[in-house]
């Protein structure tokens, strides 16, 4: 069988350990590319290096003998773009993210560079899946999840992702006990909050203290949030094809549309022959 073509990226920088385990664990059985940031891109989300710039820094570094590594001075959505409009003449099969470190269960995927790289690629037609772990742990954390990826892949090489949706895959931690399984989640509602705050010994500085802790939710019982805390591996499909809120736009449209008579009178748009009040 043919060996797939895998771009891998990350938001904690090319050298951070979890992109090297992702890297160890699927090198035997891929044809890999790692493409990641120079820096720390952590909680970027989707930024991009915008057109003023003029152009990106990238270099191709030392990875071990069989490694194809370039690190890239700017953010993991720069990286996946010069993956796929520089660096490979055709679209690889698969862009994976990770293995973060920290969790991007529930409602952090709305900051997360781990999450955008997957979005940039699902943007560009390629199947994205990211990997994250929750903090708690120390770095053997990554080496325990690796076992697991190869596994996964070759699930989603059976069952491909439905166009516009990635997965995000989160492990749990495996220090409090050994993993239960594998569940098909739901986005959960808790988040990393980070908050500015006060600081007494900072007055009269332009200085405010960054504050950081968990905002926790009340979780339904297939959510990410809860299935984690259980000790399951969790992986929700997050669509980005269409965000609108269907719902709210058909109930809605009728009293939107009436600002038209306020500003369009319905007798200046007949004059010119277009009536949208019908």
């Amino acid at each position: 069988m043919k060996k797939p073509t895998i771009v891998l990226c990350n938001d904690d920088g090319i050298h951070a350990p979890g992109i090297y385990e992702l890297w160890k664990s699927l090198r035997s059985i891929a044809n890999l590319w790692i493409v990641a940031p120079a820096e720390d891109q952590s909680c970027k989300g989707m930024g991009i290096s915008l057109p003023r710039f003029k152009h990106i820094e990238a270099e191709k570094i030392a990875w071990e003998e069989d490694g194809q590594a370039w690190k890239v001075y700017g953010t993991p959505a720069d990286c996946i773009k010069f993956a796929l409009d520089y660096l490979l003449k055709e679209k690889p099969d698969f862009i994976l993210s990770g293995i973060n470190d920290g969790s991007n269960a529930g409602r952090n995927i709305i900051h997360s560079g781990t999450i955008a790289a997957t979005i940039q690629a699902t943007f560009s037609g390629v199947a994205g899946i990211a990997f994250s772990c929750m903090y708690d742990e120390g770095p053997e954390k990554f080496g325990k999840a690796a076992p697991f990826i190869p596994g996964i892949l070759d699930h989603f090489i059976e069952h491909s992702l439905p166009k516009g949706t990635l997965m995000n895959i989160n492990f749990p931690r495996q220090d409090k006990g050994p993993v239960r399984g594998f569940r098909m989640a739901r986005q959960g509602q808790s988040y990393w909050n980070v908050r500015i705050g006060s600081d007494s010994s900072l007055k009269g500085t332009k200085k405010y203290p960054i504050l950081d802790s968990w905002d926790f939710q009340e979780e339904h019982a297939e959510s990410d949030i809860y299935l984690l805390e259980q000790g399951f591996i969790t992986c929700v499909p997050i669509h980005i094809q269409d965000l609108t809120d269907h719902t709210h736009q058909e109930a809605h449209k009728p009293f939107f549309e009436k600002l038209n008579t306020l500003f369009f009178p319905k007798e200046s748009l007949q004059k010119s022959g277009e009536d949208i009040l019908k």
